[in-house]
């Protein structure tokens, strides 16, 4: 195999694995349902000439027992009026009319059994249309159901992943790193307030000490 011949079997491949990533599965089923239809009704049309044929031999066959009958008639009229010649053309006419019968019979008899066949392979189809449209309506909820749980578990990966996990232990060091400094400096103004407070305790009052200066002059 050459190698131009490989590269195209692959890429066929790769255009065939896409298509079959990209297409819809009920709208598969759904162009499925069209086509059954569509063939049905094509069916429907050629079974009706068929079966129509079948009615329309039965209708010869009818009219043609009655010939039958007619000729019958005939051939004893004849013989009652003593005309032989004439009972025998209408003997030969009625031999004729059931030979055309027996043809007619093994017509309508075959035209039948075709009818017959058409009209179970119609049922059959028409069948397999009616569990195809049930099956297509479940596989549209199991799909439905299917892509929400994938949305749903794709977004719970997506959040449990480590990434994420390592962008939420950052953001808590950095939450941790705040807290310390508040606190920090809360210690810090504490002790601020200690000493001072021992500051104001150590401050000179001049005011005494100016009248201790008095009582001594």
């Amino acid at each position: 195999m050459g190698i131009f011949t490989r590269m195209s079997n692959m890429l066929k491949s790769k255009v065939n694995s896409t298509l079959d990533e990209m297409e819809n599965p009920i709208e598969l089923l759904d162009q499925k349902v069209r086509d059954m239809e569509k063939q049905l009704n094509s069916a429907k049309l050629n079974s009706a000439q068929i079966i129509g044929n079948a009615h329309e031999i039965k209708k010869k066959m009818e009219a043609s027992e009655l010939e039958i009958k007619d000729f019958e008639d005939k051939v004893k009229l004849a013989l009652s009026k003593n005309n032989e010649d004439l009972a025998k053309r209408a003997l030969a006419k009625k031999i004729e009319a059931e030979k055309k019968f027996a043809n007619l019979k093994s017509s309508y008899e075959a035209a039948r059994e075709q009818a017959d066949t058409i009209k179970k392979n119609l049922a059959a189809l028409e069948a397999e249309i009616e569990k195809t449209r049930n099956y297509r309506d479940e596989a549209a909820a199991r799909y439905s159901n299917a892509k929400a749980s994938q949305k749903v578990n794709e977004v719970l990966a997506n959040v449990q992943t480590k990434s994420n996990s390592i962008e939420i232990d950052s953001i808590e060091r950095k939450i941790q790193r705040h807290e310390s400094l508040a606190k920090g400096l809360g210690e810090l103004r504490d002790v601020d307030t200690f000493d001072s407070e021992f500051e104001a305790l150590d401050t000179v009052d001049l005011d005494l000490e100016l009248e201790k200066y008095k009582n001594i002059n």
